[in-house]
């Protein structure tokens, strides 16, 4: 898995599909030895499908204010806005179509792919 994590480090536009698409053609075993051992696999028709899944997951943190339109002087009933804090999870699935031990095809789908 901590190879699938640098196969993904850069998980964003030209450089995963630079990456990912050099394992077309390869052999399946050269996929695993990179990647790891996949999230799933799937057959169907003769072809297996090998789908690998990162999720980043990141906080913002929350805040107590506002903008300087918002009366806050709680003396004349001003009330600060407070912001509670978000977490996010953003994940990244990467599907390889694998066909008599050669990959041929892969999808990338998800919000930081």
């Amino acid at each position: 898995m901590a190879l699938w994590s640098l196969g993904l480090a850069g998980c964003a536009g030209p450089h995963l599909a630079r990456t990912m698409s050099a394992y077309v053609g390869k052999p399946e075993s050269a996929l695993v030895a990179a990647l790891g051992v996949p999230a799933s696999r799937t057959e169907s028709g003769g072809i297996t499908y090998d789908r690998y899944e990162r999720t980043i997951t990141y906080s913002v943190p929350g805040w107590v204010g506002g903008p300087l339109f918002v009366d806050q002087r709680p003396a004349i009933g001003g009330i600060p806005p407070a912001v509670p804090p978000q977490t996010y999870h953003n994940t990244c699935t990467v599907t390889f179509a694998i066909v008599g031990g050669v990959v041929r095809s892969y999808t990338a789908h998800g919000s930081v792919c």
